[in-house]
């Protein structure tokens, strides 16, 4: 049975060990782990999936494959067992990914050994943020629409018996998009600390 181990280094090995098997228990209930980002390596999500922890003992099963962590603290090790070399990769690739994705603050690495280790999973880049450009985004539709409301404003006020209304419409409509905005950043983190 092909096996490999990995040692991650950092000082918060109970914090990354709780978080990505919480990560692997949303995967195994069907929610979507992480909608919008790139899709499994392999191109296809785990079928089987199922996580059972504590602060400093876990065990992933992805597919038949086992997956064993254990925090300690000065690091996070992790023992992968499979049937085939194909699954020990697969599942190498998957806890690559998810740990430098959790860790990118971190800058945490996942340095593989053991015979069945493979060199190409542990170089795998995190899926980018896109968080940046969603902000980015929401910023530019935030600009155009004030800039479009003060253009409107300003050809309203210019008739002086539309210039009361006109302010008015102008203020209301700025008013619901920003509540419309808020709403939308309340839900976003209210669903990422669900999730975390």
């Amino acid at each position: 049975m092909p096996t490999a181990e990995a040692h991650v280094t950092t000082d918060r090995a109970g914090r990354y060990l709780v978080q990505l098997c919480r990560h692997a228990t949303q995967m195994g209930h069907g929610l979507p782990a992480h909608p919008g980002r790139r899709p499994h390596p392999g191109g296809e999500r785990p079928k089987d999936i199922k996580a059972e922890y504590s602060e400093t003992e876990g065990t992933i099963t992805v597919d038949g494959a086992t997956c064993f962590l254990r925090a300690t603290p000065t690091a996070l090790t992790v023992r992968v067992e499979a049937g085939d070399q194909d699954g020990l990769q697969r599942v190498q690739t998957l806890v690559t990914r998810n740990i430098t994705r959790m860790g990118r603050r971190d800058n945490l690495t996942v340095d593989w050994s053991g015979p069945g280790a493979t060199v190409g999973a542990a170089i795998v880049n995190p899926a980018p943020r896109r968080r940046r450009h969603a902000v980015l985004g929401l910023t530019l539709a935030a600009v155009l629409a004030v800039a479009v409301h003060v253009g409107l404003a300003a050809g309203l006020l210019a008739i002086p018996r539309w210039a009361g209304l006109g302010a008015d419409v102008v203020l209301v409509a700025v008013l619901v998009k920003a509540a419309l905005v808020a709403t939308h950043l309340w839900r976003r983190r209210r669903s990422a600390a669900k999730a975390g």
